[in-house]
């Protein structure tokens, strides 16, 4: 899990790198020059083409993860349940309280101690099903938002180059 989050936070990094690229070539082409209206014409053409373009990949992405992540938690629910589990497991509280001799504490005192203690601490099997729970919601919400962004914008990329072609 900790190397698919350092994938999705490189993948992060990359989008913003295109972005700034995106940003820097749109500023270029759209920097004042003495052209003639029709090549401003290409100019806001190549701008729009770029743009949807640009979505569809951001779309697609989003698409492609959240899939994998659907499956990779559909694997890990059905086909190999150990795979969620935590591979070390919390000390008892008995080990993570100590008695304290300068406290003057009865026994029944640190017992009760102990106890808190452990009522406090979340079952290991409510915790993965919280876990996978929260990353069926975010996936299941960006492939919601991602299809319809990627199928509008892909499908008017289609119709346009249709319509210059005819």
């Amino acid at each position: 899990m900790d190397l698919f989050l350092t994938f999705l936070q490189m993948i992060n990094l990359l989008f913003l790198l295109i972005l700034l690229l995106l940003i820097v070539g749109l500023v270029y082409l759209l920097r004042d020059d003495n052209d003639s209206k029709s090549m401003q014409m290409s100019k806001s053409q190549i701008i729009k083409t770029v743009y949807f373009y640009m979505v569809s990949l951001i779309a697609l992405m989003m698409v492609v993860f959240s899939t994998a992540d659907l499956i990779n938690l559909g694997l890990k629910t059905w086909v190999f349940p150990k795979a969620s589990l935590n591979e070390w497991r919390e000390p008892p509280c008995s080990a993570m309280i100590i008695k304290d001799p300068t406290i003057d504490q009865t026994e029944e005192m640190y017992q009760q101690r102990i106890q808190q203690c452990e009522a406090g601490r979340m079952d290991e099997s409510e915790a993965i099903a919280i876990r996978n729970q929260q990353s069926a919601v975010r996936d299941i919400s960006f492939l919601a938002v991602g299809i319809p962004l990627f199928l509008y914008h892909w499908i008017t990329i289609r119709r346009e180059k249709e319509h210059k072609s005819s």
